[in-house]
């Protein structure tokens, strides 16, 4: 089995920016990808769901339009209209690092830039890893390695057992026996996410976190479940 976080940074991202556009789509189950796949082709360049992706979540670590296609290089700018809290939280990240020299994660995790600065032209050096580091941390530094551990813990009677983790997905050897119940365990630990994290971290995580699962002979061969 292996147990994925739907849209993990991006969840993630609505929750440290607070930002209500992305928080309601999430809420709602808006599918982001085929809307950045409409962008793109209304833009002038056909482009599927699926290639999609690639440029869904690049703007919140940094990523702009240069150097892409005119139509590519429209959803970056359409990215920061729509999403007006994820920019200016970077903005206020800019502010956060100028002032202090590093960023504090909810978890209280430090990211140390003591050579930052800003250029004549206004932009940050560094900025790129400035708002890539709480997204991709938080995420699969703090979040997958707690709710892992709890995976583990709620295994602890069975012969399943959790054999690698890789970005936000947890992959689990089940015993032939034991496929409903590792299920079970999956689905209450999804029933449990908020409060396993808002419990380790101290914190009011309000936008919903989902482990989607799949099953197969082996890691290639998988169906959702």
């Amino acid at each position: 089995m292996e147990a994925d976080f739907a849209q993990l940074e991006f969840r993630v991202a609505a929750f440290l920016s607070q930002d209500k556009t992305a928080m309601e789509e999430v809420t709602n189950g808006f599918d982001v990808h085929e809307y950045t796949a409409k962008i793109i082709s209304e833009a002038g360049q056909v482009t599927s769901r699926q290639d999609a992706k690639a440029h869904t979540f690049a703007p919140l670590y940094g990523a702009t339009g240069y150097g892409r296609t005119p139509a590519e290089a429209s959803y970056y700018e359409h990215f920061t209209e729509k999403y007006k809290g994820i920019a200016k939280w970077h903005r206020n990240l800019a502010t956060e690092v100028l002032t202090f020299k590093k960023i504090t994660t909810p978890s209280g995790r430090e990211f140390s830039f003591p050579n930052v600065r800003r250029r004549k032209n206004g932009t940050l050096t560094n900025f790129t890893t400035i708002k890539n580091y709480p997204v991709q941390s938080f995420a699969t530094a703090d979040i997958v390695p707690t709710v892992l551990l709890e995976i583990h813990k709620r295994m602890a009677h069975m012969q399943s057992k959790i054999v690698n983790s890789v970005h936000d997905s947890i992959v689990i050897d089940i015993h032939p026996n034991e496929e409903s119940s590792v299920m079970g365990v999956i689905e209450s630990v999804n029933g449990d996410l908020k409060e396993i994290i808002d419990n380790k971290f101290k914190i009011n995580f309000n936008v919903p976190l989902l482990l989607e699962a799949k099953i197969g002979v082996n890691w290639l061969e998988q169906q959702e479940v």
